[in-house]
């Protein structure tokens, strides 16, 4: 079941953000609320985001949709591994795509990856186990902690549209990845505030 996270631009972590960085103030005066959908399934959330690698979301949708219906509406670690390369190969899967799959329904079913322990992981320490899945990198990690855990303390200099906001509200166009993971340090422990107001500072 997914939910919303609302980021109020007059809340009190705002207020701390902006008394940490005055440079944030005309970010956050922008927009006076932004909400975020959030899923708590972890594993369908993982499985979507590696279908939609590289891909549209209008074909990343029609891929999950045939993922779907060929597996009865069940899309679990068993019937992942229990189904052909292809059969997944048949409804538009890449054959990277299905290695990443397989990975993780692997890694989930010998429980090298454990959900139910994550809500007391900390960020580095969910970022660590799911890179260890073929298909999963550090930016999708990240994605992971920001809009299925709904983690409060996120900013990825791996991101380009983040990297490029915040240049642009600096007036800094000449920041390097080092220069910007340095700056953001001052926003913590309240990053993802400003990743999703930098997301939405382009609208």
């Amino acid at each position: 079941m997914d939910y919303e996270i609302t980021f109020k631009n007059n809340s009190k972590e705002v207020v701390f953000l902006i008394d940490k960085d005055p440079n944030l103030k005309s970010l956050f005066e922008n927009k006076s609320e932004i909400k975020v959908k959030v899923s708590v399934d972890y594993y369908q959330s993982l499985v979507q985001t590696i279908i939609a690698q590289q891909l549209s979301t209008r074909v990343a949708d029609i891929i999950y949709n045939r993922l779907l219906e060929l597996l009865n509406n069940q899309i679990d670690p068993f019937n992942i591994l229990n189904t052909s390369d292809d059969q997944l190969r048949d409804i538009g899967l890449s054959r990277p795509k299905i290695k990443y799959l397989k990975s993780l329904a692997k890694h989930i079913d010998d429980k090298e990856i454990l959900f139910e322990k994550f809500d007391s992981m900390t960020d580095e320490e969910i970022i660590n186990q799911l890179t260890e899945v073929k298909g999963i990198g550090i930016w999708t990690a990240q994605m992971f902690l920001m809009f299925s855990m709904g983690r409060k303390d996120v900013f990825s200099t791996l991101d380009l549209g983040l990297r490029n906001a915040l240049k642009q509200l600096l007036n800094r166009p000449e920041m390097t990845h080092k220069e910007i993971e340095a700056y953001s340090q001052k926003w913590i422990p309240y990053r993802s505030y400003v990743s999703h107001f930098l997301w939405h500072s382009w609208d």
